[in-house]
């Protein structure tokens, strides 16, 4: 083998597999960006749910140590969202439905008042329903599938979970 290759061909495979999106090997989760995840949901129709925290937040810290870990969130949120973790106090810039904002400002505009907030977004970039809080899994496990399966078209969420 050539030495070069010994020494190209590990780097390659680093950086081929460093590029796309990054899975959290603690939950299992594929985080994308926000701009990635209405690119695959146009084409795919999965909707988005936008992860909007602070560094600072300790129900968001919760929320990650807690929930996102459970096995049936991480099988709901692969199956029905393009996922994505958008910290609402950046000064990055960011793309949604076509406009350039800091996240801080998509944070602002979309109507963020705490941490932390689900945003179930549509294949269209339109919300469909935003959470503010921490939720528990069993609660966070349902609202994933009511949204996903689309069950809010159809029935009251207190409703969707009396009969599951």
């Amino acid at each position: 083998m050539n030495h070069n290759l010994r020494y190209i061909l590990p780097a390659l495979i680093v950086l081929v597999w460093g590029c796309g999106p990054k899975t959290n090997p603690a939950t299992g989760i594929q985080w994308m960006s926000l701009e990635e995840a209405q690119q695959k949901a146009h084409i795919d129709g999965k909707k988005i749910l936008v992860n909007v925290y602070t560094d600072w937040c300790e129900f968001c810290k919760k929320l990650d140590a807690e929930v996102y870990p459970d096995s049936i969130v991480r099988l709901n949120m692969n199956s029905f969202y393009h996922s994505v973790r958008l910290n609402g106090e950046s000064d990055e810039f960011i793309t949604f439905n076509g406009k350039s904002m800091t996240k801080t400002d998509f944070a602002r505009e979309i109507g963020v008042r705490s941490y932390p907030t689900m945003l179930f977004i549509d294949k269209k970039g339109e919300l469909i329903l935003q959470i503010n809080g921490y939720m528990p899994v069993s609660d966070f496990q349902n609202m994933l599938v009511y949204i996903g399966k689309e069950a809010y078209k159809r029935t009251e969420f207190h409703d969707f979970v009396a009969d599951r």
